[in-house]
C-alpha cells in the first residue's frame, strides 16, 4: 500500500501582475535547462492542462511552484 501522497499544494496570487494573459490562471514555475539554473513560467488555461504538462516533462513536485490567480 504504502504512504498516501501529499496533494500539490497551490499558493493564491495576490499581485495581478504575475498573471500577463486574463486567459491563464494556472502558473507553473519550475527550473529547466541541463543545468536547473533557467527558471520557467508556464501559464495554462486549465489544471487538466497544468497536469499533462507536468506528466510529459516529468516534473517533481519539490521542483514546481504552483500558483492561481483566482481564491481557491
Amino acid at each position: 500500500m504504502g504512504r498516501p501522497k501529499k496533494s500539490e499544494q497551490v499558493i493564491p496570487e495576490k499581485n495581478n501582475e504575475e498573471f500577463p494573459f486574463d486567459q491563464f490562471p494556472w502558473k507553473l514555475v519550475h527550473k529547466d535547462g541541463k543545468d536547473g539554473k533557467e527558471i520557467r513560467k508556464c501559464y495554462f488555461q486549465s489544471e487538466e492542462h497544468r497536469k499533462k504538462h507536468i506528466e510529459r516533462y516529468k516534473l517533481n513536485k519539490k521542483d514546481i511552484k504552483l500558483s492561481y490567480k483566482y481564491e481557491v
